[in-house]
């Protein structure tokens, strides 16, 4: 997944034009950065979900992965040990600076386990979890910190505690084609504000404002949960450029594509069961290369989709890379036509203001013609290369693929809220 950063300026006689950057291609969510020529552009993200007993989810067994450790859910009378799990480089419960002040403790099991008890109901949201992505030019101390400053901030502003794990991609997934600098941030919260209680004990009270329904947040004059998000969203995005700018690296940027006026098509959501279909075929046509390599035979590995959305996104891919390909064409002709109104701009002044070069002796015999005499030559245009018209059938046809895929998307987003407006108004 690419997002670009900063704008591509083109050249003029008199000033600096500003000019949208081309788009970049998101062939995958874990891919860190592009390069544009031959700078590198830093990327957003910075994603949040609901852990909610409705899908099945549990706050102890998120947090035992994450944190790749061994935690024992009370509620369900089970354990979860992923303490095998790779790529955890580290784990930290972060309190809000007033309970830390106070010199509040609590283990991630106690944590999780109360938040649990805490809930009554059987679809019940029992943890929230931030994603984000960490700078692979930072150093391992340096994205630790961010990511703690982070969660700092965000368990200050909301009351809750966090559980941050830093994680970094393994071998394996590596192998799979991952990209080897995706440092990320997985960062649980509770739902709950966290007091202190009679015996010094921390204590999970009322809902985060950020957990409130729309309606309950409008009767306190709150904004929407979506305005909420989007700020939380802004404040990953300072927090974080506040630590490249030190290092002099590009910043990252929250808006969204359309915002920052590139025409790139997202892709679908994989979900879990597509992208298990996506790698189990991926990890099978890799053994049957193996084999054939131990039995001396070539084996071409099968690269097209497992599945339907898979295909999907491999269009959207195809059309987002043909854009990129004619955006790139377009500033290059923009730019090439800017440097020749320069390059001649330059050649007339040296012309006007250069020393006169030295005429021969005129003969005495001859009449000597005046100034008013001599003709006025008219200047020469000065001759611009009209910009090439790039082909974009192909890019136009992939754009209305994309979009007709974008307009199911909505109308089934549309759709879904009706559906939710009607349970509500019940």
């Amino acid at each position: 997944m690419f997002i670009p950063n900063g704008h591509t300026f083109i050249k003029s006689k008199h000033r600096q034009e500003q000019a949208p950057t081309p788009p970049t291609l998101r062939k995958d969510v874990v891919l860190k950065t592009k390069k544009l020529g031959n700078q590198e552009m830093a990327i957003f993200i910075a994603s949040t979900k609901s852990i909610s007993r409705g899908n099945g989810q549990s706050a102890v067994a998120s947090a035992s992965y994450r944190a790749g450790c061994e935690l024992e859910d009370k509620r369900y009378g089970k354990t979860h040990d992923y303490s095998k799990k790779h790529g955890v480089m580290s784990a930290d419960i972060i309190l809000p600076t007033a309970l830390a002040a106070a010199n509040a403790d609590i283990n991630r099991s106690e944590l999780w386990n109360k938040a649990e008890s805490a809930e009554k109901r059987v679809d019940a949201r029992v943890a929230r979890e931030w994603l984000v992505n960490l700078p692979h030019e930072l150093n391992e101390q340096e994205r630790k910190e961010l990511a703690h400053t982070f969660a700092q901030t965000l368990a200050d502003r909301y009351g809750t505690i966090a559980d941050c794990a830093i994680h970094q991609p393994t071998q394996k997934e590596v192998d799979r084609g991952a990209d080897p600098r995706n440092f990320h941030a997985h960062i649980l919260f509770t739902t709950r504000t966290a007091e202190l209680g009679d015996n010094n004990n921390i204590v999970l009270t009322d809902k985060a404002s950020i957990e409130l329904s729309d309606n309950k947040r409008r009767s306190l004059g709150m904004e929407r949960v979506s305005h909420e998000i989007k700020d939380v969203r802004q404040i990953w995005e300072q927090i974080a450029n506040e630590k490249l700018a030190e290092h002099d690296y590009k910043l990252i940027d929250s808006r969204s594509y359309a915002a920052q006026g590139i025409d790139i098509e997202p892709q679908l959501k994989m979900g879990s069961v597509a992208t298990k279909l996506e790698r189990d075929k991926y990890e099978q046509e890799l053994r049957k290369a193996e084999q054939a390599k131990e039995e001396g035979k070539h084996y071409e590995i099968d690269k097209t989709p497992a599945t339907q959305l898979g295909t999907i996104n491999e269009i959207i891919n195809e059309r987002n890379e043909l854009v990129w390909v004619a955006q790139l064409a377009k500033n290059q002709t923009v730019n090439d036509t800017a440097d020749a109104i320069i390059l001649n701009g330059h050649a007339v002044q040296d012309v006007e203001h250069s020393t006169p070069l030295p005429t021969k002796a005129i003969s005495s015999d001859l009449p000597t013609p005046s100034r008013a005499d001599e003709p006025i030559k008219e200047p020469e245009p000065l001759i611009v290369p009209k910009p090439k018209a790039t082909k974009l059938d192909a890019v136009a046809q992939a754009m209305a693929m994309a979009n007709g895929i974008k307009t199911k998307r909505e109308n089934e987003q549309k759709q879904k809220e009706v559906a939710l407006e009607q349970q509500r108004q019940r």
